[in-house]
């Protein structure tokens, strides 16, 4: 492995291709969440195995038009389910650098894949509703209480064959360097005995150089790599430490490694 080799980067598009993605993001995202509501209140709202293979189909679709209009490059290495027991809950943890890296999350892995969304999107009209009806999850560390009901909930959707998507870094990376590991999400992987799998996006900063849009990369390359899984059942809460550290340095070496 080389860790010296740097990436294409290739050159921002003109302002004249980038607005016409950006409208068009905007409306897939809106039609998105429409989709999301109507298929999980209206047509399926007591089938939850429907409404969640539906539900599936349209964030797959949301971000797989999201990703092909920024003509992303993108390239899964590594297997995913022969590293799933079956009935296990499942963490997927993963570096968080640019805003595309949760369409790319959508449209490149399989399964149904939930985010853990922060609460204040939960306050936003339609896509309020949609969060709710896609089964996607907030947990507020401010309210103990309400924190405990929203670590039962999230176990529960695990139980039931979500795959709970988390940005352990809490915040984007700036350079796309690995940020340090908030230990919540460690916690709730301890927590729900989950198997955690680490994932990184590689170069997935260089599509938005210094997060400007008006600076979009187009067909930029971007490699997913997912690593070896790790058990939580093996640890206790007064490991969490430990445990956010092999974390860390696993997604480091994904990060870091080039081929």
């Amino acid at each position: 492995m080389n860790l010296l080799q740097k990436p294409v980067l290739n050159p921002s598009a003109s302002k004249f291709r980038i607005i016409p993605i950006l409208i068009y993001s905007f409306w897939v995202t809106f039609v998105g969440s429409i989709k999301t509501v109507f298929h999980g209140v209206f047509l399926h709202r007591n089938n939850i195995t429907k409404s969640r293979q539906k539900i599936d189909g349209v964030t797959t679709q949301w971000g797989t038009r999201i990703i092909n209009s920024a003509k992303v490059d993108w390239e899964l290495i590594g297997d995913l389910e022969s590293q799933i027991p079956k009935d296990r809950a499942v963490i997927l943890m993963c570096n968080h650098a640019c805003a595309y890296d949760i369409p790319l999350a959508f449209a490149s892995i399989p399964g149904s894949i939930r985010m853990i969304a922060k609460k204040e999107l939960f306050k936003i009209p339609i896509l309020s509703r949609a969060l709710k009806s896609g089964e996607f999850l907030s947990i507020d560390r401010q309210n103990r209480s309400q924190a405990i009901e929203d670590l039962k909930f999230a176990h529960e959707k695990m139980k039931s064959g979500i795959r709970i998507w988390m940005f352990p870094e809490g915040t984007r990376s700036e350079d796309g360097s690995l940020k340090p590991l908030k230990k919540g999400g460690i916690r709730l992987a301890i927590d729900t005995n989950a198997i955690i799998i680490p994932i990184v996006m590689q170069d997935i900063q260089h599509i938005l150089p210094n997060k400007k849009w008006l600076k979009m990369r187009l067909g930029q390359k971007v490699k997913i790599k997912i690593g070896e899984a790790i058990d939580c059942k093996e640890y206790s809460s007064a490991d969490r430490h430990n445990l956010t550290e092999l974390v860390y340095n696993r997604m480091k070496q994904l990060l870091d490694e080039r081929s």
